[in-house]
C-alpha cells in the first residue's frame, strides 16, 4: 500500500487523539516517518514514543501545533525541511465541533469555528504545499465531515466550516493534479472520538444527542483511518466511510427536495431537545 511514495513521510495535525492518533498508528504499521502535530504536545509526545518503540523502521516526532497560528505552520515547516527535507503526504485533521441553530451561533463561535476548521486547513495547504516536490508524487488529505454533505440539524457553524473544506479540497484537486499531487476529502459520519469535548458553547442536550450518535456507530477511528489510507492509495476524491452515509449521499444527490423535507423533521426534534 502507498508504494508510489518512496520516502514515506507524512504529517498529521491533531495527531495526539481520535482519528489523528488512529492515522498515526496506521502509518506506523507501514513503517513511515510521521510528524505528529497537536496543540496537546504531551499527548503527541506519548503517541510518538509508542511509535518509536516499534521495530519496523517507523519514526515519529511530536511538535506543538496550533492551527489558528500562522507562525506555528512556519516553525513546523522549517523543522520538517531540516529533518526530512520535505513531505509526501499532508493530512489536515485538526478541528473542533460546535452545535447550535442560527440564533445560538454567536459571532465569536462562528469566527472560532472558521478559524480552526476552515482556515486551519487552508493554512496547512498554503504553508506546507511546497514541502511536496513539484513533480510529486504527493497527496493532501483534508478531513471534512459527512456533516458538510448532510448538514446535520443544529450544527450550523460546524456544517458550514466542513462544507467549505470540501470546496477548498476539490478546488485544490483541480489545481494540483498536473503536478502529480492528489487531494482528497474525508467525510466520515459520527464515530467514537473526543469530539464532544471541543463543544464548549453547546447545550447539554445536544451534546448528549451527539454522544448517542457516536455510540451507535458501527465503525471506529481505526477503521476510518485505514479507509483514508486506502483512499490515498487509489487517489480517491471523496472518502465516506459509513455505509449509511454513502446511501444518504446518493439520496440527497438524486432526491434533494425530499431529503431536505426529511432532515427538516429531524431538525425540529433536535430543536425541541434543547428546551
Amino acid at each position: 500500500m502507498l508504494k508510489r511514495f518512496m520516502q514515506k513521510r507524512v504529517m498529521i495535525t491533531g495527531g495526539a487523539s481520535g482519528l489523528g492518533k488512529a492515522l498515526v498508528e496506521a502509518f506506523a504499521l507501514l513503517g513511515w516517518k510521521i510528524a505528529i502535530l497537536d496543540i496537546n504536545l504531551s499527548g503527541a509526545l506519548q503517541v510518538a514514543e509508542t511509535v518509536n518503540h516499534q521495530e519496523n523502521g517507523s519514526e515519529a516526532i511530536a511538535l506543538a501545533m496550533d492551527v489558528s497560528q500562522q507562525q506555528d505552520f512556519e516553525k513546523v515547516k522549517k523543522i520538517i525541511v531540516e529533518r526530512w527535507g520535505g513531505m509526501d503526504i499532508i493530512i489536515n485533521n485538526a478541528g473542533i465541533a460546535a452545535t447550535g441553530f442560527l440564533e445560538d451561533t454567536t459571532p465569536n463561535q462562528w469566527r472560532k469555528m472558521m478559524d480552526i476548521n476552515l482556515d486551519g486547513v487552508y493554512r496547512g495547504c498554503y504553508f506546507w504545499r511546497d514541502l511536496i516536490p513539484d513533480n510529486g508524487p504527493g497527496h493532501i488529505v483534508n478531513i471534512a465531515s459527512f456533516a458538510g454533505i448532510a448538514l446535520a440539524p443544529g450544527m450550523l457553524s460546524y456544517n458550514v466550516s466542513k462544507a467549505a473544506v470540501m470546496a477548498l479540497s476539490e478546488s485544490l484537486r483541480i489545481e494540483l493534479a498536473y503536478k502529480n499531487i492528489g487531494v482528497s476529502m474525508a467525510c466520515p459520519a459520527f464515530f467514537k472520538t473526543n469530539l464532544v469535548s471541543s463543544m464548549s458553547e453547546s447545550s447539554t442536550a445536544i451534546k448528549e444527542k451527539v454522544n448517542q450518535w457516536m455510540d451507535a456507530s458501527k465503525i471506529d477511528a481505526k477503521q476510518v483511518a485505514w479507509d483514508i489510507l486506502k483512499g490515498i492509495d487509489k487517489n480517491k476524491r471523496l472518502m465516506i466511510s459509513h455505509d449509511y452515509a454513502r446511501r444518504l449521499h446518493l439520496f440527497k444527490r438524486f432526491l434533494p427536495n425530499y431529503y431536505i423535507q426529511k432532515i427538516s423533521q429531524k431538525s425540529a426534534g433536535v430543536k425541541n431537545a434543547q428546551k
